[in-house]
């Protein structure tokens, strides 16, 4: 399930020094993926298992400079219960707060999981009509954030403005969407395409400007109280 790690992110967890866990697989086809080694089984095969005594171990290095646990992939509730035993025995073992990054398509396995888990990141991709285009589908995203409106952990939803997916017309759609299911808290980040895609059509589409990508903050603060850009 384990895949990879990184030590030390300021950038997985906002406000905490976290340490990374990447878990392999996903349901979804994002042409601008990145992460295409974790992603397409041919690829995902050549990546040996990481043991969790190594990822415990690890941590244990850390502890008292490690403030959290990200988990991210992939899509790590693809694992089902492998991922809820392996939060469950990181709280206990270490006490530490935990945050999974999602792509929201799996709701009944993230509430299996809600008394456990700290902090949800849900990456809401495009229109609900434009979900066919990742081999997905925005039903079972609207069920995840339903879940996460009543629920007690802390949570965002992230956009990743991908030029081809994500314009201001799709922006203005999402953010009355958004603020219709209670969404509080949205981070808008930028998208980057020079790492090697899924598509490789992606690699050489230009991200937005810093301009272009206040523009769309601009319009998701009129139905979504707080708005970052990162």
């Amino acid at each position: 399930m384990i895949k990879a790690y990184r030590g030390t992110s300021l950038v997985d967890y906002p406000g905490k020094v976290a340490f990374t866990i990447f878990t392999g697989g996903c349901n979804l086809r994002c042409p601008y993926c990145y992460n295409v080694d974790l992603v397409l089984p041919e690829r995902l095969a050549s990546l040996p298992d990481i043991p969790e005594d190594l990822i415990f171990n690890e941590l244990l290095k850390r502890r008292g400079f490690v403030e959290g646990v990200a988990i991210t992939g992939g899509e790590p509730f693809i694992h089902g219960p492998k991922l809820r035993e392996l939060v469950r025995v990181l709280k206990k073992k270490l006490s530490l707060p935990i945050k999974i990054d999602t792509n929201g398509t799996f709701p009944e396995e993230l509430a299996s999981l809600l008394e456990d888990v700290d902090y949800i990141a849900v990456d809401v991709k495009t229109t609900p009509e434009n979900y066919g285009r990742l081999k997905g589908n925005w039903a079972p995203v609207e069920k995840t954030l339903k879940l996460l409106r009543d629920a007690k952990a802390d949570y965002e939803v992230r956009i990743t403005a991908v030029p081809d997916l994500v314009d201001s017309e799709v922006v203005s759609v999402l953010g009355k969407i958004l603020k219709s299911l209670g969404v509080k808290k949205v981070a808008l980040q930028k998208f980057i395409g020079n790492k090697g895609t899924l598509d490789p059509i992606y690699e050489t589409i230009h991200p937005y400007t810093k301009e272009e990508l206040n523009s769309f903050a601009s319009i998701l603060r009129k139905h979504i109280p707080e708005v970052v850009v990162r």
